[in-house]
């Protein structure tokens, strides 16, 4: 497996199964991409997602499914069947088309647990092992960084303030590797973003 980072704006995701683990899937999307659902029937948790929901008794047809799949650039196959997501993969996989498993043989895509904010995101996955090892990471990076979008702005601020030909002690690379792992620096961030840059620039003069 191979991280990556993708832009789904305008995508979109196709959800097969209406149940809890269908509506954790749609969430996961909601927000970014177009999401269509297909089930028999939908957990209320779909009440409050933003996502297309299409009520269809699937029955494994490959060309039927095909056709719903077509077209779109990901696939979750999240229904109680672990033999119909076997048929929807195979569908996908002959549409060259990526498919997460939810139950059954696994798929090409594995959604990791993350955490996000105005300026980040950070995934950690196990491979779809143990998801449980990869929520206890994400719970622990959030109470360790729960400042986390002020470091980035912080870190920005210092490349722009800092950057230029100096080299040395006072160089932007420099200052910034050091100041973001200064504990007196996460102490003044707390206190707001004036007292953090005041607490930088005292402490790495240009």
């Amino acid at each position: 497996m191979i991280p990556l980072m993708v832009d789904f704006t305008e995508k979109q995701v196709i959800i097969f199964g209406g149940g809890v683990v269908g509506a954790r899937k749609a969430r996961y999307f909601a927000y970014e991409a177009e999401v269509v659902v297909y089930s028999r029937s939908f957990h209320p948790e779909f009440r409050e997602i933003p996502v297309r929901t299409e009520v269809c008794n699937l029955t494994g047809d490959e060309k039927e499914l095909r056709n719903i799949v077509s077209g779109s650039s990901l696939v979750i196959a999240a229904t109680s069947d672990p033999g119909l997501n076997e048929q929807i993969k195979s569908a996908c996989d002959k549409e060259h088309i990526w498919c997460n498993v939810a139950s059954g043989k696994k798929g090409d895509v594995v959604l990791p647990a993350k955490i996000s904010g105005s300026h980040y995101v950070i995934a950690v996955s196990t491979d779809g092992s143990v998801p449980a090892v990869s929520r206890l990471i994400r719970e622990e990076l959030e109470n360790s960084f729960p400042d986390l979008d002020d470091l980035v702005e912080l870190g920005r601020w210092i490349r722009e303030t800092y950057r230029g030909e100096r080299t040395g002690p006072d160089s932007y690379d420099t200052v910034l590797y050091s100041a973001l792992r200064d504990p007196e620096t996460r102490k003044a961030l707390a206190s707001g973003m004036k007292d953090a840059r005041e607490h930088v620039l005292r402490k790495f003069a240009i």
